[in-house]
């Protein structure tokens, strides 16, 4: 793999986090750890290693000294050995040790103290909530390690769902399956995750405790939560999802064999596309197989350019994955629900696609908030007739899009300004169902009960829109949201 581009600036933080690492007294003291840190500068794209760094990093003490860092990053001077630590960090030298030994080793140290200076006020306090000068400092004291957590209630008021996932992310080392949002070497990894939805949930919230860091697990009884990660190989991901639709019991219903493919988009970690698949299968009350593909999304908001480049690198993973189900688990039909960056790497893959006999056949395909160029949609839309109906939800208040119109000085496909006419395609206008509870109107298609009700009825009754309730025709000939 290519090793990316790093700035000065850069250097000097990775460096200042190793050495704050080095003479810490207390694992609560480090910033990140040091093989989070070897991850992230090895993985991460040129120019983003700061924002992802900083989506890691959790605690009130390391979140505040991270930042003091940034502030005093010109405070902060490297030496003549700053070289062969980054070789290090690069992974330019051989070590048959590990990254947790290696760090440890009295050169690895002396090299690090001689390749960084950072200022006396950020280092490491050498006790619990006192500074080096032995000056409590409240503003540094780490309260994540203060916070007690209670145990939970004996009574399960949840469902648990499987979830038959294929990603494309890097696994990051662990006693856990964890992947991040760095590309992996191309192959596709195949799992199950058994994912949680509290009995209090409300159709379309996606409840998570409030403020709190995204590896946080979460009560069960008030939040999605992934209580189980199981990595398969291939074919025993295929004897998995059998087995589990042979469990459901098809009889007089038929659509318990049918699957529901959810893909993400920007700016959303793999924990978060579980969630979400979770949330989409319990509202949905889909009887079937719920799957879901993770492209390798940064996950970080100022990640847009790579997302880009990624969605676009993940086509030809999300097409093996498509075949994979399609072709061996002998599903009655597949219906997809692609959001907002998600519906390139999709459209990609049906521009091409064929419905060979014997295989799944895709029905419906749900594209919500396509950030995807007008004109290159209008092209995909060709092969729209393939499938039995090809839903576009659209809107005209969804920031998001109005963004990325700006950045690529085109018109987007999610945008409503007018919405987009074409032959096999039925969009629907739904700017009149408000803005979203971020108030950027891109995450309507599960937060906004009017269109989730819409999409009930066209992935679980198949209806066309002039079966839908709650929807008129307009004379341009599109549909609209009332």
């Amino acid at each position: 793999m290519e090793q990316p581009k790093r700035t000065l600036h850069e250097l000097k933080i990775a460096l200042a986090i190793l050495r704050i690492n080095a003479i810490a007294g207390s694992s609560r003291y480090r910033v990140i750890s040091s093989s989070a840190l070897f991850l992230c500068w090895r993985n991460s794209p040129s120019d983003t290693l700061v924002e992802v760094l900083r989506a890691r990093i959790t605690g009130r003490y390391a979140q505040n000294t991270f930042e003091g860092l940034l502030k005093r990053v010109d405070d902060i001077s490297i030496g003549r050995s700053a070289a062969d630590v980054e070789a290090f960090l690069s992974a330019r030298l051989p070590s048959a040790a590990s990254i947790s030994s290696a760090v440890r080793n009295t050169e690895y140290k002396r090299a690090l103290e001689e390749a960084v200076n950072i200022p006396q006020e950020l280092h490491p306090p050498q006790e619990r909530g006192m500074t080096s000068r032995g000056v409590k400092d409240d503003s540094l004291y780490d309260y994540s390690a203060s916070i007690s957590y209670r145990r939970e209630p004996a009574q399960q008021i949840y469902t648990t769902y499987p979830i038959y996932y294929g990603t494309d992310r890097l696994q990051e080392p662990g006693r856990t399956v964890k992947f991040g949002g760095f590309r992996g070497d191309g192959t596709i990894a195949y799992g199950v995750a058994e994912v949680s939805v509290p009995h209090i949930h409300r159709e379309g919230k996606l409840e998570r405790p409030w403020l709190w860091p995204t590896q946080t697990k979460g009560n069960p009884n008030k939040h999605i939560v992934i209580h189980s990660n199981e990595l398969l190989a291939l074919d025993a991901w295929f004897t998995s999802a059998k087995d589990y639709l042979s469990q459901q019991g098809i009889g007089q219903d038929p659509s318990k064999k049918e699957g529901l493919l959810f893909i993400h988009g920007y700016n959303v970690g793999f924990d978060a596309a579980l969630w979400r698949a979770a949330q989409l299968c319990h509202d949905l009350k889909f009887p079937g197989l719920m799957l879901c593909f993770s492209w390798a999304s940064l996950g970080t908001p100022g990640g847009y350019p790579t997302d880009e480049a990624t969605v676009d690198w993940s086509a030809g993973n999300l097409r093996q994955y498509l075949t994979h189900v399609t072709e061996q688990l002998g599903l009655s039909a597949l219906h997809i629900v692609a959001h907002s960056m998600g519906n390139r790497a999709l459209l990609s893959v049906l521009e091409s696609w064929k419905h060979e006999p014997g295989t799944t056949p895709i029905h419906q395909v749900i594209l919500a908030a396509p950030d995807v160029d007008t004109s290159r949609f209008k092209q995909f839309g060709q092969a729209f007739e393939t499938f039995e109906q090809v839903t576009l939800y659209a809107s005209r208040h969804d920031r998001a899009i109005a963004a990325s119109r700006f950045v690529h000085s085109y018109s987007r496909a999610g945008d409503a300004r007018p919405p987009l006419v074409m032959n096999s395609l039925a969009t629907v206008d739904v700017s009149a169902a408000g803005r979203d509870m971020f108030g950027l109107g891109h995450s309507y298609i599960a937060t906004v009960s009017k269109v989730f009700r819409d999409l009930f009825y066209v992935v679980r009754h198949r209806h066309k829109p002039d079966q839908r309730a709650g929807i008129i025709k307009r004379d341009e000939g599109y549909w609209e949201l009332t």
